[in-house]
């Protein structure tokens, strides 16, 4: 609640600050500002949408016990004894083998692997794509020990290759990232990171285990995000009418992503699986997947709208201090030319971005004989396919709503000063102002 009350109380010292300048809310050396009764209605709006927001967090908050679902992988469950260890390979034998250059998927079996876990040596069993990919000496694997197991005398090896020990990379580049954004963002950057860490809380510790709980999945995504959308855009961007525009566009076009993302699951009947992690969701718990596919649009949306609508925001704020003469539908169009090319650039980031990490299936696909457009509707594919439309088109829509609402905000305070009378020869103020403008924009 202490957020909602700074909030509250910015905007409320914010009004009562435009109230004291009376005959000028704005001038070319300052930011402009809405007018109190702006602020005012922004304020109410704002207030119900975090006190939702509070609400949902309480009720559909997880409280059942932390569900283990069966057939989860090595990584999720093992007999008793067996326990997850990180080992060391110290020796690769490939005596045995018939040729001296054995092929690991045919001859996977003649090849030995010891490994070192915690100083005890023992025999590694690794799978044959694992091989493929180069297991050599030195390397850090995650691998399941068995030398404690209760089944010891029909385990042939003391430990089974899981995968690459990653962390410490993963590690690395993580804070090469931070420092990065620190170093060209600096403070805001700071606080960029912190809304970032917060949005994982979020999914990690509520929404996740609130849908595992059998809590509604598309309601606890709109929970979720929009705790994130309160925080991560107020901690990156500041406390301001600014911030507030952006935050109610992005809302918007959650809002709007959401039920359009709900509809065409239904119509597009998307809701089968087609994975192994499919099949085991629904055949361990009660998840609907249509409801899971709609969660992930929603998640998927929810980065790009923040992108595009605090920009937005920007774009028009920055454009009524350059030039404040400037009228409600001149000031929206010029917004709407940096809009376009936002949109522009976005939506193909959206596509790329599915396509990147589809490469493998769509790399499968194309080596059937079978057309490319019937490919993009079946199974998976169409899944993604639906995924990128639905959030371009909330994206699309959520940026001329956003634009029309900071014009709006920031024409109610908006007072030009005044005009002293041209001498002769001279270029009119408002034409000079124009002039910058459409300059800076060309």
């Amino acid at each position: 609640m202490g957020t909602i009350i700074d909030i509250a109380i910015h905007f409320a010292h914010g009004a009562r600050a435009s109230t004291r300048r009376s005959a000028m809310h704005m001038t070319l050396q300052g930011e402009p500002t809405a007018s109190p009764r702006v602020r005012l209605i922004m304020i109410v709006c704002l207030l119900p949408l975090v006190l939702i927001t509070i609400g949902g967090l309480v009720l559909l908050w997880p409280h059942g016990p932390e569900r283990d679902l069966p057939g989860g992988g090595p990584m999720t469950n093992t007999a008793p004894g067996v326990s997850h260890a990180e080992a060391r390979v110290t020796a690769v034998d490939a005596s045995s083998c018939e040729t001296s250059d054995p092929d690991p998927m045919l001859e996977a079996d003649c090849m030995e692997f010891t490994a070192e876990v915690d100083g005890q040596e023992g025999s590694l069993y690794v799978t044959p794509d694992a091989i493929v990919s180069g297991v050599g000496v030195g390397d850090s694997l995650k691998v399941l020990d068995f030398t404690k197991s209760t089944d010891r005398a029909e385990t042939e090896t003391d430990y089974v290759f899981i995968d690459y020990d990653r962390d410490v990379p993963i590690l690395a580049l993580a804070i090469m990232y931070g420092l990065v954004v620190l170093a060209v963002a600096g403070f805001r950057g700071l606080r960029a990171l912190t809304g970032l860490a917060f949005a994982g809380v979020v999914l990690i510790v509520f929404m996740l285990p609130a849908i595992l709980d059998s809590r509604p999945p598309i309601l606890v995504a709109m929970v979720a995000a929009s705790a994130i959308m309160v925080i991560a855009l107020y901690l990156a961007h500041g406390v301001s009418t600014r911030t507030t525009t952006a935050l109610f566009g992005t809302v918007a076009g959650i809002v709007i992503t959401g039920l359009l993302g709900a509809w065409m699951t239904s119509w597009a009947n998307l809701g089968i699986a087609y994975s192994e992690e499919g099949f085991l969701l629904t055949g361990t718990t009660d998840v609907s997947l249509a409801d899971l596919i709609v969660c992930a649009i929603l998640v998927t949306g929810l980065g790009v709208l923040n992108d595009v609508t605090i920009t937005q925001a920007s774009a028009v704020w920055e454009l009524a201090t350059v030039a404040p003469d400037l009228k409600s539908g001149q000031l929206f169009a010029r917004a709407m030319r940096i809009g376009r090319d936002h949109i522009a650039s976005t939506v193909y980031t959206i596509t790329f971005a599915y396509v990147g990490s589809a490469l493998t299936t769509l790399l499968i696909v194309s080596a059937h004989d079978q057309s490319f457009f019937e490919t993009l509707t079946l199974g998976e594919m169409a899944t993604e396919v639906v995924s990128i439309l639905v959030c371009s088109i909330g994206l699309v829509i959520a940026i001329p709503l956003t634009t029309a609402l900071g014009v709006l905000v920031v024409r109610s305070g908006l007072r030009p000063p005044p005009r002293a009378a041209p001498s002769q020869g001279s270029i009119p103020p408002s034409q000079e102002q124009n002039s910058t403008a459409d300059s800076a924009l060309d």
